[in-house]
């Protein structure tokens, strides 16, 4: 699995983000100004689903799946929030592999 993180992720990274989750309170938050960081993670759906519940469990944080070029197919995840928790979730995620 491939992740990284962007930290004060720019406004045009929030804007091509926030176009492709499909979770309202995510897209909000990514609106509002309440995420300070953004971890990515790629890999298979497995992958994919397994670092969204450690990243949740691990830190403070909102994990949701960015959606590819059709709804059945999931490319990323997507972690957000502080960018304590975001990198303390990513940790997590990368320990686990």
């Amino acid at each position: 699995m491939k992740f990284a993180a962007i930290h004060r992720p720019s406004e045009a990274v929030l804007s091509m983000i926030t176009r492709r989750i499909s979770d309202k309170s995510a897209r909000d938050a990514l609106n509002n100004g309440g995420v300070e960081s953004i971890g990515i993670c790629q890999g298979s759906v497995l992958e994919i689903i397994v670092a969204g519940d450690i990243a949740e469990k691990t830190a403070d944080v909102t994990a949701c799946e960015l959606n590819g070029s059709c709804p059945q197919h999931m490319t990323c995840l997507v972690v957000l929030g502080k960018t304590s928790a975001v990198a303390a979730a990513m940790e997590a995620i990368a320990a686990a592999r």
